[in-house]
């Protein structure tokens, strides 16, 4: 199974904290050849703390369910999720960052991942 990426987009309500996608050291295009794929996000500036949450949703040409990770506490800049994709088309990787828990989402950043097997 391959991946391919299209960029991202990443906002933040708050204007204080930016989330970016982060896939491998940049020098090679995303791929993975079996089982699940890490998705990084980013959370500048380095010093931000909260949480960052991570969900990917079905391409509309499958019955797939949405895959959640759930929030977790953001670790030296970067929260980290590991997906396993059950069908091929483009799936859409939404990062959500709050301050704390049971807070409002005050940043979010979106990419879309193509599966390939």
């Amino acid at each position: 199974m391959g991946m391919i990426v299209i960029p991202a987009a990443a906002d933040s309500s708050s204007g204080k904290v930016l989330l970016s996608f982060d896939y491998s050291d940049n020098s090679a295009p995303a791929s993975v050849s079996n089982g699940s794929f890490n998705v990084i996000v980013d959370v500048l500036p380095g010093d931000a703390t909260g949480l960052v949450r991570m969900f990917a949703i079905a391409p509309t040409s499958t019955n797939d369910s949405s895959i959640v990770c759930h929030f977790q506490w953001i670790n030296q800049s970067q929260a980290e999720c590991a997906f396993n994709f059950p069908d091929n088309g483009v799936w859409a990787i939404h990062a959500q960052y709050v301050l704390g828990p049971q807070t409002d989402v005050v940043g979010v950043a979106v990419t879309n991942l193509r599966v390939l097997n």
